[in-house]
């Protein structure tokens, strides 16, 4: 029905002749579902699960896979296809969740081709919209897709498949695409991981002011190791043991900024980076986890 809905009022957007970039949001939010889950306790797990911080090169990507679930985090980046090569390597055919932290075409520059290609049954987006083609190739792709379309929130928490996905970021919308990125806190049994997407100081602080409990023992470092993000404080609310950040070799950007690892490294946290390293995989049985690295 909601996708019903969708079609229905797009197809009054184009022939109205309303700017599509106007009315997208609008059309967004009717059919956002409001589902959500207010158990906090994570579910049981059934053996192993892996979390892979794919090298694609300046973008990020990461899978996250137990024996019953799969939830694919961005896509990578619009003039590359490497995430599709990684997706082969593992053998993935379906995908369950896809997870769009924010509209940045290095974010979800491959995202329309996968959920042609994988029929995600649930596609998160932090609702904000973008000018760029790659984002209106993502909304054409969710148009013709089955998918269920899901906006979350800070507070909300959804138990999905084996995972447990606690929402830290955002709040509401303020139109900034770095900061209005979704942001969570994933568990796997006693392991928790924080993901930020590039969230930077503004919405690091709003989340560590809210009092929400950001402890963890991996976390993915905000916008590939930026100074505008990972900030002493918030780092110090995580409190982790491994950080593991997603930046292309020798990119123009000069990720992973120096203030970041410098960070890092006062507090004896391990790093790993896919310049560096490639593609990072971790392991976990729930209690215990072990770090395997492409290079």
């Amino acid at each position: 029905m909601k996708r019903f809905l969708f079609s229905f009022l797009f197809g009054l957007v184009l022939l109205s002749g309303c700017d599509f970039e106007h009315e997208i949001i609008e059309i967004l939010d009717m059919i956002v579902s409001e589902d959500q889950s207010t158990d906090v306790v994570a579910p049981p797990t059934s053996g192993e699960a892996t979390i892979t911080f794919f090298d694609v090169g300046q973008g990020d990507s990461t899978l996250i896979r137990s024996e019953n679930y799969t939830v694919l985090v961005d896509t990578g980046r619009h003039d590359s296809d490497a995430i599709f090569t990684h997706l082969e390597k593992q053998q993935i055919d379906q995908i369950d969740l896809l997870i769009l932290t924010h509209p940045h075409a290095d974010h979800i520059g491959n995202a329309d081709e996968i959920v042609r290609l994988y029929s995600p049954e649930e596609v998160w987006i932090d609702g904000n919209e973008a000018t760029s083609k790659t984002f209106e190739n993502v909304i054409d792709a969710l148009l013709d897709s089955e998918a269920e379309v899901v906006e979350p929130r800070a507070g909300d928490v959804y138990e999905r498949g084996d995972f447990l996905f606690e929402i830290v970021n955002p709040t509401k919308l303020t139109g900034d695409l770095n900061n209005d990125s979704i942001a969570f806190r994933l568990t796997y049994g006693d392991v928790r991981v924080v993901m930020t997407g590039d969230a930077e100081e503004a919405a690091e602080q709003e989340m560590v002011a809210s009092g929400t409990d950001l402890e963890a023992d991996i976390f993915k470092v905000a916008h590939h190791g930026s100074s505008t993000s990972n900030q002493p404080f918030f780092l110090d609310e995580i409190e982790p043991t491994v950080a593991i950040y997603s930046a292309g070799e020798d990119n123009s950007y000069g990720h992973p900024h120096r203030e970041v690892t410098s960070l890092l490294n006062e507090r004896g946290i391990d790093i790993f980076g896919t310049d560096i390293h490639g593609t990072v995989l971790i392991t976990t049985d729930g209690h215990t986890y072990s770090i395997q690295t492409e290079h």
